[in-house]
């Protein structure tokens, strides 16, 4: 793990602010991670947008195989100095660059990436992914386009939309050239070219073609209320999982601690997955976590006693002066025409 003092934390404090002022004039309006002013809900709306305008029939989804690990620091400090003229900043952020690792007993200091954990790596891999992603796409393979486009990235988290079939298969054929001159690779399962138009008006049931996932949400195709086929998302399985497991697992190791304690942090929980994952039309999913919820406390209440068994009952009216309930999701991600 990283250890930085407060005085490193100072320093790279001031130099984020810096970079940030420097950088964010420059940044693309597809770029939505770790900016001012913007979050993963709006790379979500930015994605429904360019989906229902017919910018988005193909989907290219693809990872990066260890991104903060593997960017080349020549190739970013080369970056920053066309921007940045001036030597001694740029002796600041190559101390930055190479502090080192504390692994157990273990110190090492990593020749490529950047430190995880530290205040900088989250911009710096945003300027990196500006040259490497933003810039290309925009300037040298939108020219070459013969249909609508479309590049939403979050960080290192992206997906590329396009209206024509051998549009998208331009850009997977170049990608994986251009990510491999700075450094990086293509994870080869989880990059993939998928069918997402939109189903006909004449379907009446069933869903779309095909899904992705984009940001801990996998997105499909199904009716709205007015009877619309529009894009929708729900949690991603495996991070519904997780989530259920860390409560499961949170129940287990607290049992013993009084139940108004319990109830607080589980509420604490609850409501910090609500935050995110709480967006409209997600509702199944979010249910789907509080019944877990309720299924575990419930469990590891019951094992506190050899004595007593907590029946269903009694805990049912345990929930009424300690509710787990559904919280309304506060987060509109769609428009009201739908």
């Amino acid at each position: 793990m990283t250890f930085s003092t407060v005085e490193d934390k100072i320093v790279q404090g001031a130099l984020y602010e810096l970079l940030e002022a420097i950088y964010e004039q420059d940044f693309l309006d597809c770029s939505h991670g770790f900016r001012r002013g913007r979050k993963a809900h709006d790379a979500l709306r930015a994605l429904d947008r360019a989906v229902m305008a017919g910018a988005a029939h193909v989907i290219l989804e693809f990872d990066i195989v260890s991104f903060f690990d593997s960017l080349v620091r020549p190739r970013l400090k080369e970056m920053l100095q066309t921007r940045i003229d001036d030597r001694s900043l740029m002796r600041l952020i190559g101390k930055c660059l190479h502090v080192g690792i504390l692994d157990g007993a273990r110190f090492e200091e990593p020749e490529e990436g950047t430190v995880q954990g530290s205040a900088l790596s989250p911009l710096l891999g945003n300027i990196y992914l500006h040259h490497v992603l933003d810039l290309w796409f925009e300037n040298e393979m939108k020219p070459q386009m013969r249909g609508k486009v479309t590049f939403v990235r979050y960080a290192d988290d992206g997906v590329f939309g396009f209206e024509r079939q051998d549009d998208a298969q331009r850009v997977i054929e170049a990608l994986e050239q251009r990510l491999a001159s700075f450094g990086l690779r293509l994870h080869p399962d989880k990059t993939r070219l998928l069918d997402f138009r939109r189903p006909p008006r004449s379907q009446t049931g069933g869903k779309g073609p095909g899904t992705f996932d984009f940001l801990g949400f996998t997105m499909y195709w199904n009716r709205s209320r007015k009877g619309n086929w529009v894009m929708m998302c729900k949690t991603r399985r495996a991070r519904l999982r997780r989530a259920k497991e860390s409560v499961y697992d949170w129940c287990r190791r607290h049992r013993h601690l009084p139940v108004s304690e319990q109830h607080t942090a589980l509420m604490r929980k609850l409501r910090g997955h609500f935050a995110y994952f709480g967006v409209q039309g997600n509702s199944r999913c979010l249910n789907e976590l509080v019944e877990a919820a309720k299924t575990a406390w419930h469990k590891w209440l019951n094992r506190r006693s050899q004595r007593s068994q907590l029946t269903w009952k009694r805990f049912g009216e345990l929930l009424d002066d300690f509710p787990l309930q559904l919280l309304t999701p506060a987060v509109s991600l769609w428009g009201n025409a739908r």
